[in-house]
């Protein structure tokens, strides 16, 4: 009996796991990793090739990037810093529509 709840917790946790991980797809992904290099270093002036993509992605995929933001164990699987990526939202000038999806008001970009 014990051995068949704990097979249907992981059969549970595993289903929500990948719901969520389908949620973000490569493209909004992407916009994120754009900005790799830049994630851990404070210092540097974040270039286009970083901030282009994560513009274009608040602009087409809100939802997606909303749900990366919202699950931060989601980011941290894909060695995406939570702290690093907001740092890197604000200063690519999109942090207050990503803060307004992590508040669950999501505001759309106009």
């Amino acid at each position: 009996m014990a051995q068949k709840m704990l097979l249907m917790a992981v059969l549970v946790i595993l289903g929500t796991t990948m719901a969520t991980v389908t949620v973000a797809n490569p493209t909004c992904l992407q916009s994120l990793m754009s900005c790799a290099p830049y994630f851990n270093n404070t210092d540097v002036q974040l270039p286009d090739e970083c901030c282009k993509p994560l513009q274009q992605a608040v602009a087409t995929e809100l939802i997606c990037l909303c749900s990366l933001f919202n699950l931060p164990s989601l980011l941290s699987s894909f060695d995406i810093p939570y702290v690093g990526a907001l740092r890197i939202a604000s200063q690519c000038g999109v942090v207050d529509i990503i803060s307004g999806c992590i508040s669950g008001q999501c505001s759309w970009p106009s």
